[in-house]
């Protein structure tokens, strides 16, 4: 029998289950609402995956760049990894801790050199690396609230990875706890950006993720936060060590990188084979170190003998050219596929190149470069970037309107299919038009250039940048005929 005493007390038990059930169901909208402003602003995570600012599933296919040992040759270093099609560079950059630190100046450059290269830039900060001191850390925090106007924007082209192998011991809980506050930090001071945890044991502790990666996670009020796992000879040294450790990574539900790897390392051999097929069928993202500049003991884990990239080490070349390597597996990320839309090209009678005729804009905008740098690069489909090379057919040209130093222009065609491996085209037309000027680039001269007329299945990229002086380029179209 139930007397009145306990059925007010029923009511009121089934209340308060209506009410939590309301506010999980407010919390769960809530978190959804986050995921979307990220989805519409830069990188995001959903599930394992990461999604760019198109809302496309990207998966990182990189290069490690010591730009704070070797500023001067950074833009160079970059130019070349483009060149291999990688989609991503992670950059060693300093707070002045250990080593010469980075300026706002410098970081932006970074930037800006990374999207004229169409490379997603990851940023780390290498001066806590190793170490198991908070304070540490905390250094690397309060560089990255110094220079938050640098990535405050560039959402869709910057992740954060906050500090390089911070806690070197095999300690789990002391690992969470840093980066939990770490990243609180990191949000509160209006920084967005997707960010980048490389877990315990300098970076070969991945069992730190499998145990308390969600608590850290679940810190970032984003929910916009991956891991990273560094293989070497611990992390990586066989094929069911590789696959475990990724397995028991994704496993907490969260996207997890291969943020350094090589093929082999102080202590012992890598499976780089293993890391680079296992990461292509999981879909998880790799970025072998280093292009270049590691010392004579570990001169091994440099990727290319040359800080151009002329002349690959025998590790660079199963990491660019190998079975599951960067040219086989990369996608450029689709946030930098050129505008759909008309552009404003022109010709020598003033009129628009693009009104009347058939063409595709392969970019649209302002981007400059000098001294033989490169203004635009484009990765065609072949290569995983967005402009079909099929386009370009007989009595066609290209059609590139820019400002600055008139005849200053270049066109390069590249390819590492079988066409010419950086072929300058001769440019077949030139004036000014709406106030700028412009350069046509004849479909024959083209073929003359590269070598072969099957553009669709030997070409690579398209390159258009400055010669010995300076110039903006405005837009980049091919027009049929």
């Amino acid at each position: 029998m139930t007397n009145k005493t306990d059925t007010i007390f029923m009511t009121r038990k089934r209340l308060l289950a209506i009410i939590t059930s309301f506010l999980l169901l407010f919390a769960y909208i809530c978190t959804d609402t986050i995921d979307a402003n990220a989805a519409t602003k830069g990188f995001y995570v959903s599930g394992t995956s990461i999604y760019d600012a198109n809302g496309n599933q990207f998966v990182m296919r990189g290069v490690n760049v010591p730009h704070a040992w070797y500023t001067s040759y950074t833009e160079t270093s970059l130019k070349a990894i483009a060149a291999t099609g990688a989609n991503t560079v992670r950059v060693v950059i300093s707070n002045g801790a250990q080593y010469y630190k980075t300026s706002y100046s410098e970081l932006t450059n970074i930037i800006d050199l990374c999207k004229a290269n169409n490379l997603i830039c990851i940023l780390e900060v290498h001066d806590a690396t190793g170490s198991d001191n908070a304070s540490d850390l905390n250094k690397a925090v309060d560089y990255w609230i110094e220079m938050k106007n640098a990535l405050i924007g560039n959402e869709a082209y910057v992740i954060l990875n906050i500090a390089n192998e911070w806690y070197g011991s095999w300690d789990a809980s002391a690992w969470a706890s840093g980066n939990i506050s770490a990243i609180k930090s990191i949000r509160n001071a209006g920084i967005s950006n997707m960010i980048m945890v490389d877990c315990a044991g300098w970076g070969q502790y991945p069992d730190s993720i499998k145990d308390y990666g969600k608590s850290v996670f679940n810190a970032d009020s984003h929910r916009n936060t991956a891991f990273s796992i560094h293989m070497y000879e611990y992390a990586g040294g066989n094929a069911t060590t590789v696959k475990t450790n990724i397995d028991n990574a994704l496993n907490i539900g969260v996207p997890v990188v291969i943020g350094e790897f090589a093929s082999e390392h102080t202590n012992g051999d890598v499976d780089e084979a293993t890391i680079m097929s296992y990461c292509t069928s999981k879909n998880v993202g790799y970025i072998g170190w280093s292009w270049k500049g590691n010392n004579s003991e570990l001169a091994y884990l440099d990727i290319s003998n040359t800080w151009d990239g002329s002349s690959l080490s025998t590790w660079g070349n199963t990491l660019i050219n190998g079975s599951n390597g960067i040219k086989e597996t990369s996608k450029i990320c689709s946030v930098f596929a050129g505008s759909s839309s008309g552009s404003s090209g022109g010709s020598s009678d003033g009129s628009s190149d693009s009104s009347s005729k058939n063409y595709t804009s392969l970019f649209w905008g302002e981007s400059s470069a000098s001294n033989w740098g490169q203004a635009v690069s484009v990765a065609t489909t072949h290569a995983g970037g967005s402009y079909n090379a099929s386009d370009i057919t007989s009595g066609g040209h290209f059609y590139v309107e820019y400002k600055g130093t008139p005849g200053k222009l270049e066109l390069i065609l590249q390819s590492w299919s079988g066409g010419s491996n950086w072929g300058k085209v001769s440019i077949s037309e030139s004036g000014t038009v709406n106030g700028n000027y412009y350069a046509k680039f004849s479909y024959d001269n083209c073929v003359s250039t590269f070598g072969s007329k099957d553009f669709a299945n030997k070409l690579d990229m398209i390159h258009v940048g400055a010669t010995d002086s300076s110039v903006t380029v405005l837009s980049v179209i091919y027009v049929a005929n």
